[in-house]
């Protein structure tokens, strides 16, 4: 089979695959008004969730509001306000002395080129053309 032969048999089977492969998708995808059900119910449920909750916690405070005593020790305290207390005074912001942003951004930068050229050296040595060599006469 020569060449041109091989790569029409190489693209027609790719274009098949990728046919089949889209149609495959394709007919897996459910329809979009499905979709779109599926979140509306989903939010629905999420909705009726949220308004038990509240309810159930406003229910929760309107019993606390109706059984709520005060304590007349409590009172008496409110009565008098706390001592003050003197502000912090907050510690003063000093650099720390080891951290060398000049030489991490050399050291970056020759990481940077080191792997560069690693990445060169690969592509030519995978790319690089093969002279054909002539069929020895022996």
């Amino acid at each position: 089979m020569g060449r041109p032969l091989r790569l029409l048999a190489g693209l027609a089977l790719g274009a098949a695959l990728a046919i089949t492969t889209s149609a495959a998708a394709v007919a897996a995808q459910p329809t979009p008004p499905t979709i779109e059900d599926q979140h509306d119910r989903r939010l629905r449920n999420l909705r009726a969730e949220q308004a038990k909750r509240t309810q159930a916690a406003l229910e929760l405070f309107r019993a606390g509001e109706r059984n709520f005593v005060p304590d007349p020790d409590l009172i008496s305290d409110v009565a008098t306000p706390p001592p003050a207390r003197p502000a912090p005074v907050p510690a003063p912001i000093v650099p720390r002395p080891a951290v060398g942003v000049v030489a991490s951004l050399l050291l970056g930068l020759v990481g940077g080129v080191v792997g560069g050229c690693a990445a060169l050296a690969g592509w030519t040595a995978a790319t690089r053309r093969r002279l054909r060599q002539p069929a020895s006469a022996t």
